[in-house]
This record gives structure tokens, sequence and C-alpha cells, in this order.
């Protein structure tokens, strides 16, 4: 489902709503390529590197907001069903790129997590974290609020005209 809307910058936010499954990644980089083509001052080094991010949070999305066993009562019947959430992505293209996502899923900042020692080696450093940590080095600014039953993470980057 797409749609088109306002943010609070009067910029024209455009919409997808995909099941959080990491089959849909190639449909939500599809849709962000496409907007970011359409701006004229958004060169394939921009692109490419917040291609990079929006992967990285919409895998993790897809991966732990849910739950690996997501379940739902059916409502004609009192059995549980399986079934995987939705996730919104939402892009705006303006003086700076941003890019929306909203799900369902259980509440969880990835900006709470300490960002990991990268002078370590591999095996001395803990598992997960150097995914958000790439994000927050490739993005300007990252946010994350818990609204309405919802986690919203904000991503946002300059636009290359902004720089001349």
């Amino acid at each position: 489902m797409k749609r088109d809307y306002s943010n609070e910058k009067h910029a024209i936010m455009k919409e997808i709503v995909v099941e959080a499954k990491i089959e849909n990644l190639d449909v939500v980089q599809d849709f962000i390529t496409k907007e970011l083509k359409s701006s004229p001052c958004c060169p394939i080094n921009l692109q490419t590197q917040i291609a990079l991010a929006v992967e990285e949070i919409f895998v993790n999305i897809a991966r732990y907001a849910y739950g690996q066993n997501a379940c739902v009562r059916s409502t004609k019947s009192e059995q549980l069903v399986t079934e995987v959430g939705s996730v919104t992505v939402r892009i705006a293209v303006n003086d700076e790129i941003i890019i929306e996502y909203e799900d369902n899923g259980m509440p969880f900042n990835p900006l709470e997590r300490d960002d990991p020692d990268i002078s370590l080696g591999l095996e001395e450093r803990g598992i997960g974290g150097l995914g958000i940590y790439m994000v927050k080095k490739l993005m300007d600014a990252i946010k994350y609020r818990y609204e309405n039953n919802k986690n919203i993470l904000v991503m946002t980057k300059k636009n290359a005209h902004h720089f001349e």
C-alpha cells in the first residue's frame, strides 16, 4: 500500500506498507531508490549510503520486531494464527532526506545500545550492534521514539545540493 502525505516540515512524504519479512527488502529498496533517483541532487554515492542504512534497519525489523513466533488470535476462532506484522516505510526528499520506519513490534530503541569497540578483534567483541553503528556513521541523524504502541525510527541525511 502506497500513499503520500505531508510531515511537519511540509515535505511530501511517500509511504509503503509491507509485511516485516526479509523477502520484502527488495520492495522497500526499490521504493526508496525510486524516490532518491527522482531528486536531481541525490548522487549515486549518497544513494548507496542510504541503501545500506535502509537495508540494515529493515532487516533488523524483519528479524526482531515481531519475535520468531509472532502469533495473534484469529477473530473467527480461538486458534492462534501465525502472522507477520507490518512495517511502514516513509520517505521525503527535500533539502534533507528523511526516512521513517514504523512498526507495532516489541518496543526496542536501537540507539540505547552502546557502540561496539571497533578497535577490538572480532573474537573479542560482543555479538550485535555493528549494523546500527554503521547506520549512525552513514546518516546525519537518527531518532527513535515509542508512541501509540509503535516503534518509530527516523533517519535523516542532508541532500547533495544542501552542500553547494
